[in-house]
């Protein structure tokens, strides 16, 4: 046992230059920590100890307290990240610094206060309690408050003594615990979250438990008050309010990388995610997601009104959404045949999910969970029969000069990083190509996949589509890949050795799709997201399907059908297929992201992966033909007998 109660090697600060990290939270946050402070946390020397510290405590013992800071998004958690922390050392705060002059307008033009979890607008039935002949008085639950039952006890015990005529409600932006309050009859506690703000306007009064809970009601126009005679006198105005809560002691963070940055920085970043937690404005009901797929899709989905709920059955799904006045969202190739007919009956939302077009660093069919999605309230994007979300962007939408210069850079940033959908494959070092001879890469793909089977109506099938190629292309050096889920055997469209080698003068199995297109010069597909990748390097492409990006004259059109009526710019498809379309999850941090901050995840994973075929080892590799051999013909018989018959054989 190491006796911690004399131990304080102190630096230049004051502070000690190492702690103990004591409790999971503060394990998980240690390099926030150690960014705010300069020290190091570790258990290798002796030393105070660091602690979460929910409440804020302030008391005078030697040990770093950690505490949530007054900005947090939605997605914060501690094993997340949080945007912003407290700390206090020996009862004084360490670190931070006065907030800058403009941090009260930003606040108050981003509507920001606690962790943000709330709905846009104050419920039904938090806005009756404040309804009548009488309002009552606001007694606002601060988050450090609301995190100890006993403060929020003394808070409002005090408050009913000392208004004995007066009417209270209590609530904060994180609730108030119920089994904190005292009973009293003129006291109604709303326990969970509510946007304080939105109760200001209709409280005769608004009371705190300490002068740093009243900067919101300040920043809002309001008034608080405080009758602790601990607390000292009142702030002397917003700027003296906001330094209580904003400034010594809280440090801002970004909400993916963890990163120290200045407050007002974070308080747009936090904004960015509110704003996307907001979006899921219902209680969605997610069906047909497999179980390693549901912790990105969780966040996905998550909103105010809570996280997602789970079912693999038409019927629970309606019923689920009716419960929760939600809306049914299904995994497109396991959304059940009776589904969107029993939605539309319900008048329930409905839209299909699939994978994004920048998705991971290994193979969906491997179990890689990944980091974008599409959710497509019309049809989906592989599925020409039926006109989707994103067919329709693309055919109706305006795009303004801003946003086409953010998907030209994104696109400039794509190639330069050198990334796509998978980003598996070996470099083709040692491959020697003719320099004379028109070099065209035929990419081949999944033949169950429902993209084949409902784009493609004339070619339906590798060798097929070899063979087209081939024909179109008599004296050029025929490049054949087969797609990545076919090569390990996982998924069928494999051509025989012996016929693929006498169409394609290579075929090129394992090497990575970046390095084949940046040596080919053209590309023959049916329906790949090759051919997307292409375009976007500059390639020209034929396509012999109708893929969400041909028939915007950028691709020579091959299909019947494939005229869309409109055309494009590149930039214009771009911004379409890769930033109004999709979703982008950090699958570190594990909250939501833009394409751009996602490119960067992307690149660290592929460069802390050796290269390789697959990003699949050798057993993973084994177990996962096992599966697909013996356990998915099982999974469909049982998905079948619930309704699922997708195009997809998967």
């Amino acid at each position: 046992m190491i006796d911690l109660r004399h131990i304080e090697p102190h630096g230049e600060t004051g502070l000690p230059r190492t702690y103990l990290p004591l409790g999971r939270p503060v394990r998980h946050l240690r390099a926030q920590i150690e960014a705010a402070t300069g020290a190091s946390l570790s258990f290798r020397t002796p030393a105070p100890p660091a602690l979460w510290s929910p409440t804020g405590e302030a008391d005078g013992k030697p040990v770093l307290r950690v505490a949530p800071g007054p900005l947090l998004s939605p997605y914060d958690s501690p094993e997340r990240g949080l945007s912003s922390l407290r700390l206090r050392y020996a009862g004084r705060p360490v670190g931070g610094e006065p907030p800058s002059p403009d941090l009260g307008d930003v606040l108050r033009a981003r509507g920001l206060t606690g962790s943000n979890r709330f709905a846009r607008s104050l419920p039904e039935t938090a806005a009756d309690l404040f309804a009548g002949p009488t309002q009552p008085a606001l007694a606002l639950i601060d988050p450090d408050t609301a995190a100890s039952r006993a403060s929020v006890r003394v808070f409002l015990t005090r408050l009913l003594a000392e208004n004995p005529g007066t009417r209270f409600v209590a609530a904060g932006s994180e609730g108030c615990p119920p089994d904190g309050a005292p009973a009293d009859p003129r006291l109604t506690v709303i326990a969970g979250p509510v946007d304080p703000r939105l109760l200001f306007p209709h409280a005769t009064c608004i009371h705190v438990a300490h002068w740093a809970a009243g900067g919101d009601a300040v920043l809002a126009g309001f008034e608080p008050h405080c009758s602790d005679p601990t607390a000292g006198p009142r702030p002397a105005d917003a700027a003296a309010f906001l330094a209580l809560r904003y400034g010594a002691g809280v440090h801002g963070f970004d909400p993916w990388t963890g990163r120290p940055i200045p407050l007002a920085e974070a308080v747009e970043r936090v904004a960015w995610l509110r704003d996307r937690f907001l979006g899921n404005d219902r209680r969605v009901v997610l069906v047909g997601v497999s179980g390693w797929k549901r912790a990105a899709l969780d966040v996905f989905a998550t909103g105010p009104a809570g996280a997602p709920l789970h079912t693999m059955t038409a019927e629970e799904a309606v019923t689920l959404a009716r419960r929760h006045g939600g809306r049914v969202q299904a995994w497109a190739t396991r959304c059940p045949e009776p589904l969107p007919r029993l939605c539309a009956e319900a008048g329930i939302p409905f839209a299909r999910i699939e994978d994004g077009f920048l998705r991971s660093v290994g193979l969906g069919a491997s179990l890689r969970p990944g980091a974008s999605i599409v959710v497509d309230d019309l049809g989906i994007y592989y599925d020409p029969r039926v006109e989707s979300r994103l067919a329709r962007t693309l055919k109706e939408a305006e795009f303004p000069a801003g946003l086409a210069a953010r998907a030209g850079a994104l696109r400039e940033s794509i190639v330069a990083r050198r990334l796509s959908k998978y980003n598996v494959g070996l470099e083709g070092v040692g491959e020697e190509w003719p320099s004379d001879r028109r070099i065209v890469l035929v990419p081949g793909q999944v033949e169950d996949d429902a993209s084949v089977l409902t784009g493609s109506p004339q070619v339906r099938g590798n060798l097929a589509l070899l063979r087209a190629a081939r024909a179109r292309n008599p004296d050029a050096f025929l490049l054949y890949k087969p797609h990545p889920d076919v090569e390990a055997g996982f998924r069928p469209g494999a051509i025989p050795e012996n016929e693929a080698r006498r169409l394609a003068d290579r075929v090129v199995g394992g090497l990575s799709i970046v390095d084949l297109l940046d040596r080919c010069h053209h590309v023959e597909t049916m329906t790949s997201l090759a051919g997307f990748e292409a375009l976007i390097r500059g390639l020209t492409v034929a396509v012999h399907g109708r893929p969400f990006y041909a028939g915007w004259g950028l691709t020579e059109d091959l299909a019947p059908g494939a005229d869309r009526g409109r055309t494009l710019s590149l930039d214009e498809l771009v911004a379409g297929a890769l930033i109004l379309y999709p979703l982008y999850l950090d699958p570190v941090a594990m909250k939501p992201c833009t394409p751009e901050h996602l490119l960067d995840r992307l690149s660290e994973a592929r460069a802390a992966a050796p290269p390789s075929r697959l990003a699949l080892g050798a057993a993973r590799h084994a177990t996962m033909r096992l599966r697909y051999a013996l356990i998915n013909p099982i999974l469909r018989r049982l998905r079948a007998r619930r309704g699922v018959r997708s195009e997809s054989g998967r």
